[in-house]
C-alpha cells in the first residue's frame, strides 16, 4: 500500500511538473544581462512614454476584442491613450491584466503579441545599454533575435500584406495614435543606435519632445515603421528592422479583425473568425481562439 501511494505521489509531481513546464514554456522569458531595464534607468521620460504606448495598444485590443472597433468606439480609443500620454506610467504593463479576456478567449494571438512586446523591448534596452560596443551589441540583439526566432509564437509573414487603410478608416484618432506609437519606438531605437551613449540623450530628449507635441496630429500610417523611420537600425541590423516590422504588421491585421461594431455573442463570434484567420496567415497557432 505505501508503494502504492508513493508510486501515485510521484506520478503527481511528474505530471505537476510537466504542467509547470508547459506554462513556463508559454512565458516570455527573454535571456538577461547588464542590458536589462537600461532604457529604464538611463532614459526615463522616454520609457514612460513607451509604456504608454504599450497600456494603449493592449486596452485597445481587448476593447476592440469584446466591442468591436468603429467610429463610434473611436472616442472611447483615443481619451484613453490621450490620457496615458498625459501622464505615461513608469512600468511596462502586465498585458493579461490590461486585456483579461483577450487573453483568456484568444491565448495564441494574445502570446504571439505578448512574445513581440518583449523581443521590443528588449531590443531597446541592448540599445540604451551604456557598456555597449557595436561588437557587444550586435552580439546581443543576434542572440536575443534567434532565441525569439525558435518560439512558437513568433510569427511567420504571409505572402501578401494587407493594406490598414479601412482600420484608419473606422477609427482615424485611435489609428493615427498607435501608428505614433510604432514610429516612437522606431524612431526611439534609430537615436540609440545611431549614435554614442553621449549623444543618446539629447537626441532622445528631442524624440520625446517631438511625440508630446504631435502625437494626434493628422499622418498617415508609416507602412514598414522600423525599415523607414530607423534607417540606421535598418542598416546595422537588417534582421533586427524586419523582425520588428512584422510584429507591427501582424499588430495591425489583428486590429483590422475588429472591424465591425457590436457586443453581441453573434459579432463577437464573427470577429473570433477573422482573428484565427490572421494567426492561419500568420502561422502561429489557432486553436483556442473562442469568443465567450
Amino acid at each position: 500500500m505505501k508503494r502504492h501511494a508513493a508510486g501515485v505521489a510521484l506520478l503527481l509531481v511528474a505530471a505537476a511538473g510537466e504542467l509547470v513546464g508547459l506554462s513556463r514554456r508559454e512565458e516570455p522569458f527573454p535571456p538577461k544581462g547588464r542590458y536589462t531595464n537600461s532604457l529604464h534607468r538611463n532614459f526615463p521620460d522616454l520609457d514612460a512614454r513607451l509604456n504608454a504606448v504599450r497600456y494603449g495598444r493592449w486596452r485597445a485590443i481587448e476593447i476592440g476584442w469584446i466591442s468591436g472597433i468603429d467610429t463610434r468606439l473611436d472616442e472611447r480609443f483615443s481619451s484613453y491613450l490621450r490620457k496615458l500620454v498625459t501622464d505615461p506610467p513608469r512600468y511596462a504593463p502586465e498585458a493579461d491584466r490590461v486585456a483579461p479576456r483577450f487573453a483568456r478567449e484568444a491565448p495564441p494571438v494574445f502570446r504571439t503579441l505578448r512574445w513581440g512586446q518583449t523581443f521590443e523591448q528588449q531590443v531597446i534596452d541592448i540599445l540604451a545599454s551604456p557598456d555597449a560596443t557595436r561588437e557587444v551589441t550586435a552580439d546581443r540583439l543576434q542572440r536575443a533575435f534567434e532565441l525569439y526566432r525558435r518560439e512558437v509564437w513568433a510569427p511567420t509573414e504571409p505572402g501578401d500584406v494587407r493594406s490598414p487603410t479601412e482600420l484608419f478608416e473606422a477609427a482615424p484618432v485611435s489609428g493615427r495614435i498607435l501608428a505614433a506609437g510604432t514610429r516612437l519606438f522606431a524612431l526611439a531605437a534609430e537615436d540609440l543606435a545611431a549614435s554614442d551613449f553621449g549623444e543618446q540623450r539629447w537626441k532622445v530628449r528631442r524624440t520625446v519632445q517631438e511625440f508630446d507635441a504631435t502625437y494626434a496630429a493628422e499622418a498617415p500610417p508609416v507602412p514598414s515603421a522600423y525599415r523607414n523611420s530607423a534607417p540606421t537600425l535598418g542598416t546595422m541590423y537588417p534582421n533586427i528592422a524586419e523582425a520588428l516590422d512584422r510584429i507591427a504588421r501582424f499588430r495591425v491585421e489583428v486590429f483590422s479583425a475588429f472591424l465591425g461594431g457590436g457586443d453581441s455573442l453573434e459579432a463577437r463570434r464573427a470577429r473570433a473568425a477573422r482573428l484565427t484567420d490572421v494567426a492561419l496567415r500568420w502561422r502561429i497557432p489557432a486553436t483556442a481562439i473562442d469568443a465567450r
